[in-house]
């Protein structure tokens, strides 16, 4: 099987925190393509995408939650339901990344913020990182160090993801009301501590 130039892919980041909660993020991209690629390394490509975001924050990723599988698929605009929806699973894989600090994690809800800005101000890709230490942050406020990995994620989140020569896949989002694709022009990462107060257990944005 391949990924074709125009294809919009959904993957999704999961972790089981201590105490067996489900937390996850779910990220979006476009095919820009000269070719199709196999699945296999279209897969690679978007697992190293993940692993490299959250190697950049490693130094404050808690040593107490584990990485489920991450599904890789492919989604498409269903005009009869007027929503996204998935059309054929390319890959599961299960991301790697560093994460041994033994400081106490953060409460479940309380997660660093990065965003992810489109030409259209009302799309936007916000991603609520999670299985942080508390030591990343002092009343409320990230540290000047937890700040420059949250950049440095950031400038990850928001950068093309090259397949091999001019194949690349472009991070972004899915207009929620047609079947138009938003890619990413820049981003910001939130120096204040957020709260995921609105999500639902088990479901990412």
């Amino acid at each position: 099987m391949t990924v074709s130039n125009g294809d919009v892919l959904k993957v999704f980041l999961e972790l089981v925190l201590a105490d067996g909660t489900l937390a996850q993020n779910v990220f979006h991209m476009k095919a820009y393509f000269a070719d199709d690629q196999t699945d296999a390394a279209v897969s690679a490509a978007v697992e190293g995408y993940i692993e490299d975001i959250y190697t950049e924050l490693s130094t404050y990723l808690a040593d107490d939650f584990t990485i489920n599988p991450s599904w890789l698929q492919k989604v498409a605009w269903d005009p009869v339901g007027a929503k996204w929806a998935v059309t054929s699973l390319v890959d599961i894989f299960t991301p790697s990344f560093v994460h041994t600090n033994t400081d106490d994690p953060f409460p479940n809800q309380m997660a660093a913020v990065m965003t992810g800005n489109t030409y259209e101000p009302r799309a936007r890709g916000r991603k609520f990182v999670m299985g942080l230490v508390e030591t990343a942050a002092n009343a409320g406020n990230l540290v000047t160090a937890a700040v420059v990995d949250l950049v440095a994620a950031v400038a990850v989140y928001i950068s093309q993801v090259a397949v091999s020569t001019g194949n690349n896949l472009a991070p972004g989002v899915p207009d929620a009301d047609s079947d138009y694709f938003r890619i990413f022009t820049d981003g910001i990462a939130n120096t204040i501590l957020g709260t995921m107060r609105t999500r639902k257990p088990g479901v990412g944005t």
